[in-house]
């Protein structure tokens, strides 16, 4: 394993998910008292948490497989990749193309890492990641034989 991450959501993300089970919580309490609303506000959250969980996607890059939530694909169909700060995703989102394969989690970080494809069985053009460390996943892909010496990938 060269590279591995896991994009939890930020605090906020978390607070509010439990201030909504919270507010459900106090209104079944309020209606039908006390503990149906203590047994509401621990069923919704724990709803809550397990939705967050399970919807935190990985990333991760081995040797051979660049794997993004579900999706897997070959590191050596992957030509180019460049790190994006928070200006760069937004260009990139602003600008993307319908052939953007894109796991994209606005609320877990703002910067990532967009990667060119050549493979005509494909029908994406290039991927482009969410990521808390844009330059280590860089370096990863690198190590795995991906083009990454063009920083300036451009997808206008």
């Amino acid at each position: 394993m060269l590279y591995r991450e896991r994009m939890w959501p930020t605090a906020w993300v978390w607070v509010l998910g439990l201030g909504l089970t919270g507010s459900v919580g106090i209104a079944y309490g309020a209606a039908y008292g006390p503990l149906i609303g203590l047994i509401a506000f621990l069923l919704l959250s724990s709803i809550a948490i397990a939705v967050l969980v399970l919807a935190a996607p990985r990333v991760s890059v081995t040797a051979r497989h660049l794997r993004a939530g579900r999706a897997t694909i070959p590191c050596d169909v992957l030509t180019r990749c460049a790190p994006l700060d928070a200006d760069g995703m937004r260009r990139a989102l602003r600008l993307a193309d319908p052939g953007l394969y894109m796991l994209v989690r606005p609320w877990s970080v703002r910067q990532g890492v967009i990667i060119e494809v050549e493979d005509p069985a494909d029908p994406h053009t290039a991927w482009l990641l969410s990521s808390r460390r844009p330059e280590d996943l860089v370096r990863a892909l690198e190590t795995a034989g991906v083009d990454g010496r063009t920083r300036d990938v451009d997808r206008s």
